[in-house]
C-alpha cells in the first residue's frame, strides 16, 4: 500500500476525521469533503509577555480540494468557518492544513 493511500484511508475514518462542505470563495458548487481536526493552543511573544490562543485548524486531502484559498468556507459539524491565511501543504503534497476562524 503507498502512503498516499494510506493516508486517504485515514480520512475515511470516521473516527478520525469527519464530513464538510467546502466552498471556495465566490462559488455556489459546494464539494463534500473529509477533514480531520486540529485545536493546538499557540503562544506568541508579544513584547515582555506572551499571548496565549487557541486556534483551530483543518486538514484536508489535495485530492479533494485542487487549490484553497483565503476566504473559502468550510462547514464541520454545522458550523461555518473562513480560511483565515494562506493554506499550507505538507511536504508530500498529499494535505492542506487550513487556519480558520468562526464566520
Amino acid at each position: 500500500m503507498s502512503f498516499g493511500n494510506m493516508i486517504a484511508a485515514l480520512f475515511a475514518d470516521p473516527i478520525l476525521s469527519k464530513a464538510a462542505v467546502y466552498l471556495p470563495k465566490g462559488s455556489a458548487e459546494a464539494i463534500d469533503v473529509r477533514v480531520m481536526t486540529k485545536q493546538p493552543d499557540i503562544i506568541t511573544d508579544f513584547g515582555e509577555g506572551q499571548i496565549h490562543a487557541a486556534t483551530t485548524l483543518f486538514e484536508i486531502q489535495r485530492q479533494d480540494i485542487a487549490q484553497p484559498k483565503t476566504g473559502d468556507r468550510l462547514t464541520v459539524d454545522g458550523i461555518t468557518y473562513i480560511v483565515q491565511s494562506e493554506p499550507m501543504g505538507d511536504r508530500e503534497r498529499l494535505i492542506w492544513r487550513l487556519d480558520v476562524i468562526p464566520a
